[in-house]
């Protein structure tokens, strides 16, 4: 390709933007003479948009097409490189163009440091300050932008494990040089854009790796930057940045002493932090200081919670922990008028996770001095979680913000409870008295109420495992007296997850249901209570079951006349769940006569539905005939009573047989379909140890599944399926069912990809990913439902699987692995399934290598590394001829690799039987070689 065919193309494509014009540039960067021609392309009589393409190229060709060059090439191609970009800052080029030269120059430093360019960073130095002819500032920034890119371009750069550590290690020992220059231009009178440069090159080469204790005086150098009222916000920024880049790296925690040297230094820092007010826009320098203190506080926890022993340490770390508090109390509400409380949450997890794994006893030293700290935050997360008084006029994104700031102070609550134990319940209960005293306080104080309460619930789990604390008496015996009516709604819902939380409390405390029983049919009656005083009661039935009898009626002829009310199906859903958990407390048949008040207006409505002849009309009602099935389906999950699940299966079964009959629609997203699968499930899963009668259940809920299956294939129904082999694949009278239904599924699913055409194939990922699921359960739980079945083709679901694999839907990859994994394990147990995997397998290799040079996906390495592993351990001599036929044989072409490295690839997949980690480590390199994400030296034999 030429010069002047590559200029026309690009101002083609700045024109037009042109695609095939575009595949023209793209293929001149691939090409091998675009090392050559690149050159031309940056000459500095060329029009800027050439020149910056031409620096693209470059780059491109370095970073990605290394491998095209001999070693003879480097040094010319070092000295061309050096070359132009001397020529481009004397004649002061185009700063894009002088950037992207800077990394291609790194680019190429990265690819030959230290084997064929030792001392580079040296070299390159000398070589710039006696090449330039321009001041000594513009000198100084051009050093600063190619050290501060070459760290960059070591991130960015894909190298093999051992290059990679080769790497680094010349990097660090060139750090210190680096390291100096950027102080000595930090200490001068520097100009802020020189400063700028200094900075970012200083926290890039920080973040590679350095010795603290040869560096730690950069640390007063960058405190200078940050304190010097003269320095634009910027530089202060960034001195912070490249602070927090010294003080945090992984490195540093080795250097104990030196480390505390630094942090008394940095302290002074603090003073900023302190006394702060709610401003209207954020403070950029004071966020920039508390993500410093908090990484410190989140890399040296271990360090600082230790110093608090040591006198000479002490008063220091109690700075940090009254920082980290103060960020916690941080003023205003998250997230509108702060960001910065939200930060600190991590480290209150690592701090109190510290203090519990190293066997800190109640009369630990350290948790003695840290408790007073655990209760004032309590104190201040009690303030923190509080709702704002005009919520309603925040956006909706800073509502759910909000909401989840409440569940991470959820945790955060949690981490004190585990420190302060019954200490905190003493924090908690003063102030929930203090704000409950009287009702006029109590409305008054609601936020707070509701924050007592909100705080009470977020412990409640661990508090399960302790002994009764009296706090939790007082709390319930306090609730009665709430003044439901008048307070804030959040308030009372809070009351009533509270009650909800303690439901195991309640079991060895039964006399309170007297108590609280009214309360919840209070929050029922209540739509804004609604939901959470139904979570609460059914939960509380499943606990006290016995202690819950003699309120049954009342709770039952509350919920009669409350569905009545109800609007919102999910809310009716919910409560027939709670229903559900009721009835089965109640004994049989006592409980009978409600049973059938509850489910008989759900099947009349059904009934109706179902006489509507008018298809068009039907459809009006089609959603209200899907919310009185998932109505069923929440009231029998919750029921525990096998006659009556046997029961009401009986009542419904003609109802649904009726409704799949008329109208379940051809479609392989059918959600009525779905809907009436679910709640077959239900009932199958109810009925699983009536063994006795267990050919029943499975005749009614195969013909319901055909039903819908024989019209059109459905994950839904391979789902049931799945389900009913599962569970009565056990029994002898349910088998001869199983095994013809699992027959036809078998025979359906084929032919509908017989007739499905390559585009609606694509669209059946549901439906491959849910039959591959059952063919693996089967095979792994109940094998002899499948094999030997002479009309099952074995074959086809070999090779859908071995498709499948390749898959971009990562949870069809993983079930296509687990149904693959399944079958090679027991097919050598039978002559069927070994004759599929021995006509078959080279096929699944055939994929795998697919999978291997970069055909998919690389997040199906994993999934397709554990069907290698069982491959090799099985069919080890099979899987070398496999892949000497499609390699050598059949020649199919991997990139990027020479025939030495595939001989040694495949040598080392066949050795590697025992360890399939090592397996997975040997995969992914030699993929990403292939894929070109990895470039290596091909005459290098490691």
């Amino acid at each position: 390709m030429s010069l002047e065919t590559v200029e026309h193309a690009l101002a083609e494509f700045y024109c037009n933007q042109n695609v095939e014009v575009h595949k023209i540039l793209l293929d001149f960067q691939n090409s091998v003479d675009a090392w050559n021609l690149v050159w031309n392309m940056l000459d500095t009589s060329k029009p800027h948009e050439i020149q910056f393409f031409g620096a693209t190229t470059l780059h491109i060709k370095i970073t990605k097409q290394w491998l095209q060059l001999k070693r003879t090439d480097y040094i010319p191609l070092r000295d061309k490189i050096l070359e132009t970009l001397i020529k481009y800052y004397n004649s002061s080029g185009p700063p894009n163009v002088i950037n992207k030269l800077c990394y291609c120059l790194c680019a190429y430093v990265v690819r030959t440091i230290p084997h064929h360019w030792p001392d580079a960073i040296p070299q390159l130095m000398e070589t710039f300050r006696n090449s330039l002819s321009q001041s000594s500032i513009n000198v100084s920034v051009m050093i600063l932008e190619i050290l501060m890119a070459l760290p960059d371009e070591f991130g960015a750069t894909k190298l093999v494990q051992t290059q990679r550590n080769e790497v680094r290690k010349e990097l660090q020992q060139s750090s210190l040089q680096v390291l100096s220059i950027v102080d000595s231009i930090l200490k001068s009178d520097s100009l802020d854009p020189i400063v700028v440069h200094a900075l970012k090159c200083a926290a890039a080469w920080l973040d590679i790796g350095f010795d603290l204790i040869q560096c730690h005086q950069l640390t007063d150098t960058f405190i200078s930057v940050i304190l010097n009222p003269e320095r634009s916000q910027m530089c202060v920024l960034l001195a912070i940045d490249a602070l927090k880049s010294l003080c945090t790296h992984p490195r540093t925690s080795i250097c104990v002493s030196t480390v505390f040297e630094v942090l008394n230094k940095v302290i002074v820092l603090s003073d900023k932090l302190f006394h702060l007010e709610i401003t209207e826009e954020p403070n950029v320098v004071v966020d920039k200081l508390f993500d410093l203190f908090l990484g410190i506080g989140d890399q040296h926890f271990r360090l600082l919670v230790q110093g608090l022993l040591d006198d000479n340490t002490r008063e220091l770390c109690t700075k940090f922990f009254n920082l980290f508090l103060t960020c916690t109390n941080a003023p205003g509400y998250y997230p509108v008028n702060e960001n910065y409380s939200e930060k600190t949450f991590t480290f209150w997890f690592l701090l109190q996770d510290d203090l519990l794994s190293n066997d800190a006893g109640p009369d630990n030293t350290l948790l003695s001095i840290i408790r007073p700290l655990y209760i004032s935050l309590t104190q201040v997360l009690l303030k923190k979680v509080a709702y704002p008084e005009h919520l309603e006029s925040w956006t909706s994104d800073e509502r759910e913000l909000f909401r989840c700031y409440r569940q991470d102070i959820s945790d955060t609550f949690i981490y004190c409870y585990f420190i302060l134990q019954s200490e905190m319940l003493d924090v908690l209960l003063t102030i929930y008295k203090q704000v409950t005293c009287d009702h006029e306080t109590a409305i008054a104080q609601w936020q707070t109420v509701e924050a007592c309460l909100f705080a009470f619930t977020a412990i409640s789990e661990p508090l399960q495992s302790q002994k009764s604390y009296p706090h939790i008496e007082q709390l319930m015996s306090s609730l009665v007296s709430l003044p439901y009516e008048q307070i804030d709604q959040k308030a009372s819902i809070a009351a009533m997850d509270t009650i909800g939380a303690y439901y195991y409390w309640i079991e060895t405390h039964p006399s309170y249901l007297e108590l609280i029983v009214p309360l919840l049919m209070t929050g029922l009656h209540n739509s804004n209570m609604f939901s959470s005083a139904s979570t609460a009661l059914r939960d509380i039935a499943k606990e006290c079951g016995e202690f819950i009898a003699p309120y049954n009626d009342v709770i039952l002829n509350t919920a009669i006349i409350v569905l009545k009310k109800i609007k919102k199906l999910k809310e009716e859903i919910r409560l027939m769940n709670t229903v559900g958990v009721i009835l089965s407390v109640t004994s049989y048949p006592k409980n009978k006569p409600f049973i059938d008040t509850f489910i008989e207006p759900n099947l009349e409505a059904i009934t109706n539905i179902l006489a509507i002849e008018d298809n068009t009309e039907f459809t009006k009602h089609r959603s209200e005939l899907q919310g009185r099935i998932k109505v069923l389906n929440s009231l029998v999950s919750a029921i525990d009573m096998e006659v009556v699940i046997y029961q009401i299966l009986q009542k419904t079964f003609n109802l649904l047989q009726r409704t799949g009959t008329k109208y379940f629609i051809s479609s392989h997203e059918d959600s009525l379909y779905a809907d009436v699968c679910e709640l077959m499930k239900t009932f199958i899963s109810k009925l699983a140890q009536e063994r006795e009668n267990c050919e029943v259940p499975t005749t009614m809920v195969i013909e319901i599944l055909m039903i819908g299956f024989r019209k059109s294939p459905q994950p839904a129904g391979l789902i049931l399926f799945k389900e009913a082999v599962i569970l009565f694949g056990l029994y002898d009278a349910s088998i001869p069912l199983l095994k013809s239904t699992y027959e036809e599924i078998c025979l359906r699913i084929k032919f509908m990809f017989e007739q499905a055409s390559p585009a609606d194939q694509f669209n059946l990922g549901d439906v491959i990913e849910s039959y591959l699921s059952l063919q693996g359960h089967i095979f792994k739980k109940w094998s002899f439902i499948a094999v030997d079945n002479p009309n099952v083709d074995f074959t086809f679901v070999f090779k859908l699987a071995s498709e499948a694999l390749c898959a971009n839907e990562i949870f069809l990859a993983k079930t296509a692995t687990f149904f693959l994994t399944t079958f090679i394990n027991i097919s050598r147990e039978h002559r069927s399934l070994f004759k599929v995997l021995d006509d078959n397998g080279q096929f699944l290799v055939m994929k795998i290598i697919c999978i291997l040079k970069g055909d998919v996906v690389k997040r199906n390495l994993d999934t397709m590394c554990e069907v290698l592993y069982v491959l090799n351990r099985n069919y080890g001599e099979h899987l070398s001829r496999w892949f000497h036929n499609i390699v050598t044989v059949q020649n199919i072409v991997l990139p990027n690799v020479t025939e030495q490295m595939k001989t040694k690839f495949f040598k080392r997949v066949l050795k590697e039987r025992a360890n399939k980690k090592t397996l997975l480590v040997i995969v992914k390199e030699f993929s990403f070689i292939c894929r070109g994400l990895i470039l290596i030296d091909p005459q290098n034999d490691e």
